[in-house]
């Protein structure tokens, strides 16, 4: 199949919160043909991507990517809409299912609103289409609404489809943005956790692997790691000392 190669042009999207229109054009080449790639986001809610070829080879048939090679160009659009008081029964029960399996490891999680996370596609001057899954994750850029911005806070994406549910970690440190990496484009909730359930000691996640609780502020798979290379070391020394024993015991018979 066909895909777009990266190229010096391609840069990454940096979406703010609470703009009422974002938009992002970047400039490839395939083959020997120019194009535009255009992510537009609309409304209060705002996201973006942080690779748009990566994007484009997830997205786009081989066809479509035959017709932007052929002069046309295409946008792609991003829509983050707050669904909080209109969110399908079903995909309020599996997002509240996959809180409550969540907060044994992230105790203190919280969903701060519900959101549909949608993305368009439209070639030349044709009609928007949904895409509803990629062939590759792709990462988007989401802004965080400023009513959910607060110092310390530590965010994640619990994302609902085809009733199931599937926890999505920050992946930047910016305080303003989440970034995801997902295929499938649904329903989502914006969860986070209070400065003040994160410290070490209280049963909150580590920052290094983002999944385990803390012990002394260590990671506990760094533990675990700690204590096998100990095991392992014990155990070759009382070998090693096993193996002089017996040698020493066969040069005194």
């Amino acid at each position: 199949s066909m895909r777009l190669p990266h190229h010096q042009w391609v840069r990454r999207a940096r979406p703010l919160a609470r703009r009422r229109r974002c938009r992002k054009s970047s400039r490839l080449r395939l083959k020997d043909t120019p194009c535009f790639i255009t992510v537009v986001c609309e409304d209060k809610y705002t996201a973006g991507v942080t690779d748009t070829v990566s994007m484009v080879n997830a997205v786009l048939a081989p066809e479509q990517v035959q017709f932007i090679n052929d002069g046309e160009n295409i946008e792609v659009r991003i829509d983050v809409k707050d669904i909080s008081e209109t969110v399908a029964g079903q995909d309020q029960e599996v997002i509240e299912s996959g809180l409550t399996q969540y907060r044994e490891q992230i105790p203190g999680l919280t969903i701060g609103m519900y959101a549909d996370i949608s993305m368009f596609i439209r070639m030349g001057q044709g009609d928007w289409e949904a895409v509803t899954s990629t062939k590759e994750p792709i990462e988007v850029v989401i802004g965080i609404p400023e009513e959910f911005r607060q110092h310390g806070r530590e965010f994640y994406i619990i994302r609902s489809h085809e009733g199931e549910y599937t926890l999505l970690t920050d992946m930047d440190d910016d305080p303003e943005t989440i970034t995801i990496s997902t295929d499938m484009f649904s329903a989502y909730a914006i969860a986070y956790v209070e400065a003040g359930k994160n410290g070490a000691g209280d049963g909150a996640r580590c920052g290094l692997c983002h999944i385990c609780p803390t012990y002394l502020g260590i990671c506990c798979f760094v533990w675990l790691a700690i204590i096998l290379l100990a095991v392992l070391t014990v155990v070759l020394v009382v070998l090693r000392r096993r193996k002089e024993g017996a040698g020493k015991t066969g040069i005194g018979i």
